[in-house]
């Protein structure tokens, strides 16, 4: 391999990589006081007022995955399960690993009206769900650039040692290597792609008609309920076209039936 291609990616994950770490990616540090105020309403079972504090702490900036997750807490107390999975979902997006928003996340879901299943996804989708369930967009962005900077090293040294047992072994670590940068740059890629281009979304409207086309007057092809979750493809003035896991199912419903997970 030339060493000038080798540092042409190099060159350009990086850039990718510092370009995503953004304050918007990040987390925020938590104003203590203003947390705990939250808190307390949320013990004292006035969970209304509690999602109203961790929202207003949301939207003056804040961006953080234990602010989401006792959001969706208060949410999934009212029994909101759209507003729940949200903004679990949020956290995850924070905090993919941690265990309490998996295990609450999977029990909102578990309540959920609509029994949706993404069956028949193709590998790149498995490997994209995989990264999701295990790294941020940051850390899979990391991921590939340290496979590339470990690409880059083995094909050095292989060219600087002499013929033997570590050339040999550097001839299996080679192409592993290059199999898992690949896997990195194409689930990296591959969220990119749905992030810009289909968002996930949750429905938060207690029920909703998907219907043929962007109105009232369309035909209605099934209704969802509160908690599904969705992808954005296309919005029309007042209006949004969304696709269900698997791609078979889609159609258009109100915009404010629904609500992007990425916030912004």
């Amino acid at each position: 391999m030339n060493r000038t291609a080798l540092f042409l990616p190099l060159i350009f994950l990086s850039l990718l990589f510092f370009g995503l770490s953004l304050p918007a990616l990040a987390q925020s540090p938590l104003p203590t006081e203003a947390l705990l105020r939250a808190n307390r309403l949320y013990e004292a079972g006035d969970f209304a007022a509690a999602a109203e504090a961790y929202q207003s702490l949301i939207d003056g900036g804040l961006r953080n995955s234990l602010l989401y997750y006792n959001l969706g807490n208060a949410w999934f107390k009212q029994g909101d399960l759209g507003r729940a999975i949200l903004n679990y979902r949020r956290a995850a997006r924070l905090a993919p690993r941690d265990p309490d928003i998996r295990a609450n996340l999977s029990l909102a879901r578990a309540q959920t009206a609509d029994a949706i299943k993404a069956d028949g996804r193709a590998p790149l989708q498995e490997l994209v769900t995989l990264a999701q369930t295990w790294l941020t967009l940051n850390e899979t962005a990391l991921l590939a650039l340290g496979l590339w900077f470990a690409l880059a090293a083995l094909v050095i040294v292989r060219s600087h040692l002499p013929p033997g047992r570590g050339r040999a072994l550097l001839q299996i670590l080679l192409p592993a290597t290059a199999f898992l940068f690949l896997a990195a740059l194409l689930a990296l890629g591959s969220r990119l792609y749905d992030e810009r281009s289909r968002p996930a979304a949750v429905v938060i409207a207690p029920e909703v008609n998907v219907t043929s086309g962007p109105g009232e007057q369309y035909i209605t092809e099934f209704t969802l309920h509160s908690g599904a979750e969705v992808r954005l493809i296309e919005r029309r003035d007042y209006w949004v076209r969304l696709v269900l896991p698997g791609g078979q199912l889609q159609g258009w419903v109100p915009a404010d039936a629904v609500e992007a997970v990425a916030a912004n």
